[in-house]
């Protein structure tokens, strides 16, 4: 096949698989967002992800990861399977983040990746890796390069047909393809919504988010103990956070339900009972949640999530579970459940 039919039939295959969208770069380094990602580097946006750090050169350069490589495959799978997740004053729930109500994305992304990248070196003899989440690879500014979204003002990709209920996976290869039309025109113009709203102000400039203001980074990528000064502004949320999300008038007005089905939603995800998490064993955690993204804030991270929680519900009912936390083998555990004993007190 010659470059054009070889596009074709991979975009034909990648939507068989069951994304929803597909679009393709060419892999020359991203000189412009290599900046940036100094940039935020260097003023510690990055909080305690370290790993942000390890091979940060590599993550505007494709060839650094793949030798030879020529295209950069974006490929994006609609989740909006999940509820909005509200506070509602007299609900025994935490919230839960969207992505997070139904089965982990890594697997779900990663096995129909795989097949699509054996699909295409077969076909063209060439070599191809993927890459979900789990790389030193810039998805969100190469799915931008390659047009099949833009980086928004809450540094979500967005689209105008799906909104930025979407996650995304990268497929490098070698062969040659037809690069699709890209960077993609950028369509925030002067809303400022995910801005306004971010509970903690997180969003301290168009685009550029700072983990150390942002409730996901502290519910989902934080260890150990989270800074005194930071749990009010965590309100409910026990896993990640989507209030950026939720008030874009791209979600709002054009957001569409996924239409696969693979990350149906679970009832049991669909909020959490901060009580019930702070209580449940870690058998009884891994048993239950295992294959979800929860498992990425591990059982002592949800625990002391649901510690903060339950502090700031300021639930006089959850005093005596509080109580027996206070006694657990975990400090981390043992700290956030005296802290929201003081809050329901009215003693902090």
């Amino acid at each position: 096949m010659n470059p054009d039919q070889l596009t074709a039939a991979l975009k034909e295959k990648a939507l068989a698989l069951g994304f929803d969208k597909v679009a393709i770069a060419n892999a020359a380094p991203l000189e412009r967002d290599r900046a940036a990602l100094a940039a935020w580097l260097a003023a510690d946006r990055h909080a305690t992800m370290a790993w942000m750090k390890k091979g940060s050169e590599k993550r505007s350069d494709p060839s650094s990861l793949l030798p030879g490589c020529r295209a950069v495959v974006s490929v994006a799978m609609n989740y909006k399977e999940g509820t909005a997740s509200e506070s509602h004053p007299n609900s025994r729930r935490g919230r839960v983040a969207r992505y997070a109500q139904g089965r982990d994305y890594h697997r779900v992304i990663g096995e129909k990746l795989k097949d699509l990248a054996a699909w295409l070196s077969q076909t063209s003899g060439q070599p191809a890796r993927t890459f979900v989440d789990t790389g030193p690879v810039l998805e969100r500014a190469w799915a931008e390069r390659s047009g099949l979204g833009w980086i928004g003002k809450n540094a979500n990709l967005l689209t105008r047909d799906m909104g930025s209920w979407l996650l995304l996976g990268e497929l490098l290869t070698a062969a040659e393809l037809a690069h699709d039309a890209g960077p993609h025109q950028e369509f925030c113009g002067t809303c400022t919504a995910c801005l306004d709203a971010c509970p903690t102000q997180a969003i301290v400039d168009p685009g550029v988010v700072d983990a150390q203001r942002c409730i996901s980074y502290w519910t989902i990528e934080h260890r150990g103990s989270i800074p005194a000064d930071k749990r009010e502004g965590l309100a409910d949320w026990i896993f990640g956070c989507d209030v950026c999300q939720d008030v874009c008038p791209w979600n709002i007005s054009f957001s569409k339900p996924a239409a696969t089905g693979l990350f149906k939603r679970r009832d049991d995800l669909d909020g959490l009972d901060p009580e019930e998490i702070l209580a449940m064993d870690e058998a009884t955690f891994r048993k239950r949640y295992s294959g979800t993204p929860l498992m990425r804030a591990k059982w002592e991270g949800m625990r002391r999530n649901a510690c903060i929680a339950l502090g700031n519900r300021k639930d006089f009912e959850a005093l005596p579970g509080l109580r027996r936390a206070i006694e657990d083998d975990d400090p981390v555990v043992r700290e956030h459940a005296q802290w929201a004993i003081e809050r329901i007190e009215g003693k902090g």
